[in-house]
């Protein structure tokens, strides 16, 4: 066998292996299950007692960013095999850190708590969900979550959480869809422009604190159902594209958007809220995105 076949077959191997991994530790549906701020905390316990190896993925957002994505075992595995195709590194793992109405400032006490990347360690990516409900509000802090530490020799845990909760609902109706246009514009527009400016500075100092961890910052945004929304919420969606997009050339961090073509108004609950089958399509475009945002294999010398 020559020595090319021997470390494609070496290769397959150890995917395999990861991809076994990983499927033992998705969760069973007697599992007690977390909230997803303590699980955010768990993952910042587990980067610190055992800091991962390749290229670590953080996906930080609000419940938008929670709900549009599977499982990251899975998104994990679906990354992997798309990479290994592309000729990317395949040592890679995704952490999802959103909760509902997290802040950009709840989002660098994340960051601020883990360890910067060695001076030898392949950078990270911190995924950063940008929407309108990202921005309809200050951006506050909030206290960390207890986590209870491992036993002396044992590695830390991540329990499984409670990442959706709008699995066994129906969609809301077309009219009230439709409702909620004007309904955003007459609710939340005012918290909006008034929390603008601080808002950037947030993600400014986020950014920052990104680069100083060893984590490439990339700006994502998050679904929104465009067929319903239509022209009716421009303004916003304008202000804040223009603000994140002088952010991102500032500190030369990728934007991306994972729409058009939009996805089917039938897989949102609500105008930005996917459902099971709107996650699996966009986490799959996500995947192909990010596989582009990896790390090249050398070749073998």
């Amino acid at each position: 066998m020559s020595r090319s076949s021997t470390s494609s077959l070496r290769a397959a191997l150890l995917l395999a292996l990861a991809a076994l991994t990983l499927l033992l530790a998705l969760p069973t549906a007697a599992s007690a299950q977390i909230g997803e701020w303590r699980h955010g905390w768990e993952v910042v316990q587990l980067v610190r007692l055992a800091p991962p190896t390749g290229t670590p993925i953080f996906y930080l957002g609000d419940s938008t960013a929670r709900e549009s994505t599977v499982r990251d075992a899975l998104w994990t595995l679906q990354l992997r095999r798309l990479a290994a195709a592309a000729g990317r590194t395949t040592a890679t793992r995704v952490f999802t850190l959103a909760s509902h109405g997290q802040t950009f400032r709840m989002d660098r006490q994340f960051i601020a708590a883990m360890p910067p990347r060695g001076a030898h360690t392949p950078r990270g990516i911190a995924l950063i969900g940008v929407g309108l409900s990202r921005f309809i509000g200050p951006p506050i802090g909030r206290p960390s979550a207890a986590v209870t530490k491992p036993a002396p020799g044992m590695p830390p845990v991540l329990h499984p959480w409670i990442q959706h909760l709008y699995t066994d609902r129906p969609p809301l109706p077309l009219s009230r869809k439709h409702e909620l246009v004007p309904r955003w514009m007459r609710r939340r527009w005012a918290g909006f422009h008034r929390d603008l400016g601080a808002n950037f500075a947030a993600i400014d100092r986020l950014l920052a604190l990104c680069r100083a961890k060893g984590l490439r910052p990339v700006f994502v945004d998050l679904p929104l159902d465009v067929r319903v929304v239509g022209h009716g919420l421009d303004k916003a969606r304008a202000d804040y594209h223009a603000g994140c997009r002088r952010l991102a050339r500032r500190y030369h961090a990728p934007y991306l958007s994972l729409q058009p073509p939009p996805l089917p108004t039938g897989v949102y609950w609500d105008l930005m809220h996917l459902l099971p089958p709107g996650s699996h399509r966009w986490q799959l475009r996500f995947s192909h995105r990010l596989v582009d945002l990896l790390p090249r294999v050398q070749p073998a010398t």
